[in-house]
């Protein structure tokens, strides 16, 4: 326990109980956690399954067989992926968790495991506990936020590599990552022969018009890669916690196989209500509204922060735009402290996702339009002193 880092997010919670404490209206631009419900049809696809004799039992480990059939139909739709079957196939109770899990069933103390730096905590965290050496790929606006393993490290030690975990669209920053960086990440794990697992939760919502590829989509994918799904962020409904991870059998036997000690999996009721909605004729427009909802957001966040002097990445995927500090700022934990302390609006600072994050912040947008304005609104109040 002593190893383990304060969770970044817990600490947002302490501090947003502390201004609420002190009278503040608080706003949250820090935690992705979408304020708009689940879609009406899907909630009623979830109560017709809470209702039916049977599904309040144990579920499968491995996952429902519905739903496994339902993602390979909507993996072929969405990606052109078609040469894989059940067994390729597990769903998880969420993407967190199955990145979680990914580290105890791959990892091995003493592998050399590699990491987006910044990134989201879990798998980095995790896998300093287990015992192995992470090595970290600094993503930054310099690379275009797309490292090359090789040459950041070297064909010797990225021979080392156990696992390498990628992420895109990218939490923190946004970044959509080019089909031609993931084609040759992809030949990279079969050239030095490691396992590549790619957190996907955020595929859905892409922001450009190029939609977001699938690690899977390319030769020899199958070989050494696991890709982690979620619905979570793009059907709203981060509180259900479901999603599914994807490629090698042999890999995904492992996930399971930790499961089996570790959890009883996930709820069936939930599992055939998103294996009826992935089938809908709906699935896909809403999906479009909720993509079209976020570049909305997305341009409202970059043009205040733009008119206010501040240097911003626009996101080409995600729910979050990545900040750089106002000039003279250099620690982005104070600099996020005293914004809420002062003004009530809760922003992430970009060294709880790394050290390459120090100098950054980022903003969920997650949040209504009309408190969006009222944010940016605190904000510039703030910089002004």
């Amino acid at each position: 326990m002593r190893r383990l880092p304060p969770y970044m997010f817990a600490r947002i919670d302490e501090a947003k109980a502390r201004a609420v404490a002190k009278g503040l209206d608080v706003i949250s631009m820090g935690v992705g956690d979408p304020d708009r419900d689940p879609p009406v049809w899907i909630r009623q696809l979830l109560c017709e399954e809470v209702m039916r004799s049977g599904n309040h039992r144990y579920p499968s480990y491995r996952g429902h067989p519905r739903l496994a059939e339902a993602v390979l139909r909507f993996l072929e739709r969405r990606f052109g992926v078609t040469s894989l079957g059940p067994q390729h196939v597990a769903t998880t109770i969420g993407s967190k968790e199955a990145l979680a899990k990914s580290v105890t069933a791959l990892v091995n103390p003493g592998d050399v495991v590699l990491m987006p730096d910044p990134n989201y905590p879990v798998f980095g965290t995790l896998s300093g506990l287990i015992g192995a050496e992470v090595r970290f790929l600094p993503l930054t606006p310099a690379n275009g936020f797309e490292p090359d393993p090789v040459q950041e490290l070297g064909e010797k030690a990225l021979r080392r590599v156990g696992v390498m975990y990628v992420n895109y669209p990218h939490n923190p920053t946004g970044k959509l990552a080019s089909r031609r960086y993931l084609a040759r990440l992809v030949q990279d794990a079969a050239q030095y022969d490691f396992s590549l697992v790619a957190d996907a939760a955020y595929t859905e919502l892409y922001l450009d018009n190029e939609p977001a590829a699938s690690c899977l989509e390319f030769d020899g994918a199958l070989e050494h890669v696991i890709e982690l799904h979620s619905f979570s962020k793009s059907f709203n409904m981060t509180g259900w916690r479901c999603g599914f991870a994807v490629g090698n059998a042999e890999l995904l036997a492992g996930l399971v196989e930790v499961k089996s000690h570790t959890d009883s999996g996930c709820y069936d009721a939930i599992q055939i209500a998103m294996a009826r909605a992935l089938d809908d004729s709906r699935c896909d427009g809403f999906l479009a509204e909720q993509r079209a909802l976020y570049r909305a957001r997305a341009k409202l966040v970059t043009t205040s922060l733009e008119g206010l002097g501040l240097s911003c990445h626009h996101p080409g995927g995600s729910i979050f735009v990545w900040c750089e500090l106002p000039m003279g700022e250099r620690d982005s934990f104070d600099w996020c402290e005293r914004l809420l302390s002062e003004t009530g609006l809760v922003v992430s600072p970009g060294a709880g996702f790394g050290s390459t994050g120090e100098g950054f912040f980022r903003l969920s947008l997650t949040t209504p339009d009309e408190t969006i304005e009222d944010a940016m609104q605190r904000l510039e109040e703030f910089m002004q002193g």
